[in-house]
């Protein structure tokens, strides 16, 4: 039986794919399972410097799979949990740029889990929407905390609460897409652009690292870790030139 997520690479970059088009990719606790031990393994190797996460069949994600939610036993609902937890606090952490490819829906916990992403990408009809708060739900995989640092603050409220779908050029006007490609290129188009942003890999995770912790120090600790890193990457730049 074929995995419910892929995981190959091309070079440097790794590309993780939700692969359960029946459900359009819906999460599952197996999902997550799969999805946390990969990121975990991109951590590790030093030989891969960025990801790209997409989705196989008609969708990128159409979001928590409910009706596991409604029929699975309280043991394995309280590992959801601790793995909901987890897993996205992992892909947040992963130092290494990370790029979503949208295409179909993505939709709940899929639009959630590509916003802690440091890129999304989208083909020219996805659809995008949170429609946790609608269903009397939470939008708990990150969504409420992602939203508003991708978007403006009364956008996001409306977003999260009204639980409307978004096109992908509405989406990137919102500044929730990065960009938009025509289906038939859009894996080649963010291979490419992973390639480049890569050439310098620690340039690259450096950059992740010093806007990430940037949001949670001031700014003369900002500006502090900003010239410890520039000096290492110097060095780093250095030694390799001989």
């Amino acid at each position: 039986m074929e995995s419910i997520v892929l995981f190959e690479r091309q070079h440097n970059i790794a590309i993780i794919t939700l692969n359960n088009p029946d459900k359009l990719n819906a999460v599952s606790v197996a999902m997550r399972d799969a999805l946390y031990e990969h990121i975990l393994a991109v951590q590790a190797d030093p030989t891969i410097d960025g990801v790209i996460l997409k989705g196989n069949g008609k969708g990128f994600c159409a979001g928590a799979d409910l009706k596991e939610f409604g029929t699975a036993p309280s043991v394995i609902e309280k590992r959801k949990i601790r793995i909901q937890h987890d897993i996205w606090e992992e892909f947040r952490r992963c130092p290494k740029p990370i790029a979503a490819i949208l295409h179909g829906f993505a939709v709940g916990s899929g639009i959630e889990m590509a916003m802690i992403c440091d890129f999304r990408f989208a083909a020219p009809k996805t659809k995008i929407s949170l429609p946790e708060c609608a269903l009397g739900m939470l939008p708990a995989a990150g969504g409420t905390q992602s939203l508003p640092r991708l978007m403006r603050h009364g956008w996001a409220i409306d977003f999260a609460m009204k639980g409307y779908y978004l096109s992908a050029q509405e989406a990137k006007a919102r500044q929730i897409v990065t960009d938009i490609f025509e289906e038939e290129q859009l894996f080649e188009e963010v291979l490419g652009f992973m390639k480049r942003i890569t050439a310098y890999p620690k340039t690259a995770q450096h950059i992740k690292r010093l806007i990430a912790s940037g949001l949670d120090q001031s700014l003369e600790q900002g500006l502090a870790l900003e010239q410890t890193l520039v000096k290492e990457n110097y060095m780093q730049r250095v030694v390799a030139n001989g």
